[in-house]
């Protein structure tokens, strides 16, 4: 691989739901900053809401995580990772946020 293509296997790539389902959180209010540029495996979205930090990594609903992904998610020592699909995915993980909080 070169310097050019190992460059751009380390940059992580956005799903076409990215964009709309961290909205959603935003509108349901979270804070989300958008981490899919990091690369390297690191997921998608941190998202944040009472007190709590999340994972979350976006894919649509025929997708599936890569190498990269799957050994982050492995051997991350934090939450688990978030695997959000939809927006009920995103409604579902909230609640389970405000649930956790209580």
């Amino acid at each position: 691989m070169t310097g050019r293509s190992a460059a751009r296997a380390a940059q992580g790539n956005r799903d076409a739901n990215h964009g709309a389902l961290s909205a959603l959180y935003e509108q349901l209010g979270c804070s989300v900053i958008d981490s899919h540029s990091l690369g390297f495996g690191f997921p998608d979205a941190v998202v944040g809401l009472i007190g709590r930090t999340e994972l979350v990594e976006f894919k649509t609903e025929a997708g599936d995580r890569n190498a990269a992904q799957e050994r982050f998610a492995r051997d991350w020592r934090g939450s688990k990772v978030r695997i959000i699909r939809s927006p009920d995915d995103v409604l579902a993980h909230v609640q389970d946020i405000r649930r956790a909080a209580r």
